[in-house]
């Protein structure tokens, strides 16, 4: 097992895709994470990204709020708050979050901010690209554990409207906690707390400034033991993008693929300086249900979430209610009974 998060070179996919099919599938079995060097994603299109949420951040805070995130629809502008893990952390962190837009009525639609609104074709153009590219790695996953190619794919519709999020992130400069637990009235132990991800496939894009930690291969246990944790440093490649496995993927094969717990921490180096980074949370169809794959199914294995059974909708609501502890709106109380009875657990974890 790698010391060290896996590079996976997706330049061999076209010599030697079974090579890069088993190295995903041990990236995601041991660690849950990866990078991708020679990703098919321009250079240029992910250094477009970077100045866009550079001018969009710079904006006042009255602005930015133009367009007010809405928890029911997981999309809007979320000033940093005090929603981390436990609800008890202070996420000093802003970040602007888009859904998916399958078609240009949808880009033409969307509630965004100023100079976000002037960026609509750019950031349609980028949701693409990032689709294609998850879709070629669902299906090298699929074949590295035998199973039909469009295993994973076919829950995946480019076409649909599901709950992809393509998330913009500002960390304003913090200075790091003066105790290891962060005890302090005014320190910030986190720029981000503790954390899975709630759909299938995340791809993180950074930019010089670290702070990224991951929960190494280690441990066993699905809990979180918050002052006995010790985490791997994942280094900044500018020209790599970061992924890792979501919650859907552990739940659809019994936990042979890892939803791994990360967090994002103020170094000494980088603590004090601006950190922008954005991601694609890739997500399946709302209608997907969560229950492993036949092939899959072990006895023994606890899902970490409540949930078998029900849908990645219904799956996606629990999650935000957790996060934002009240009831969705938009017309969507058929999943008040389910929130009501995993908010609590998944706060927890």
């Amino acid at each position: 097992m790698s010391a060290d998060i896996p590079i996976i070179d997706f330049q061999q996919v076209s010599t030697s895709p079974e090579t890069v099919a088993r190295e995903l599938l041990q990236a995601c079995a041991d660690w849950g994470f990866f990078y991708v060097k020679n990703h098919p994603i321009p250079q240029d299109a992910v250094d477009g990204m970077f100045d866009l949420e550079k001018s969009f951040f710079a904006q006042p805070l009255e602005t930015k709020l133009q367009a007010p995130y809405i928890p029911a629809r997981n999309a809007g502008f979320k000033p940093a708050s005090s929603n981390g893990a436990y609800g008890s952390f202070k996420d000093p962190r802003e970040a602007f979050s888009i859904n998916k837009w399958p078609t240009a009525a949808h880009a033409s639609t969307a509630p965004l901010s100023p100079v976000l609104d002037d960026a609509r074709e750019q950031i349609q153009s980028f949701q693409k690209q990032v689709q294609s590219f998850t879709g070629r790695l669902l299906e090298l996953i699929a074949v590295a554990l035998g199973l039909p190619r469009d295993q994973f794919t076919a829950q995946h519709d480019p076409g649909a409207v599901n709950f992809d999020n393509f998330e913009l992130m500002h960390y304003p400069p913090v200075a790091p906690s003066s105790t290891p637990a962060g005890g302090r009235d005014g320190d910030v132990k986190f720029r981000i707390s503790p954390h899975t991800d709630w759909g299938t496939l995340t791809l993180l894009f950074q930019k010089s400034i670290g702070g990224l930690q991951v929960r190494p291969p280690h441990y066993t246990a699905p809990e979180l033991d918050l002052d006995g944790e010790i985490w791997t440093s994942a280094p900044v490649f500018n020209d790599m993008v970061l992924i890792n496995i979501g919650d859907m993927l552990e739940f659809w094969t019994a936990g042979a693929l890892k939803s791994t717990w990360h967090r994002v921490v103020p170094t000494a180096a980088h603590g004090g300086v601006d950190r922008y980074t954005f991601a694609y949370f890739l997500h399946p169809n709302k209608d997907a249900v969560l229950v492993p794959i036949e092939a899959m199914k072990r006895d023994g294995w606890v899902p970490r979430y409540a949930g078998i059974g029900r849908t990645a909708e219904e799956h996606i609501h629990a999650r935000i209610a957790g996060v934002h502890g009240k009831k969705q709106e938009d017309g969507l109380a058929k999943t008040e009974s389910i929130q009501n009875t995993v908010v609590a657990e998944e706060v927890a974890v």
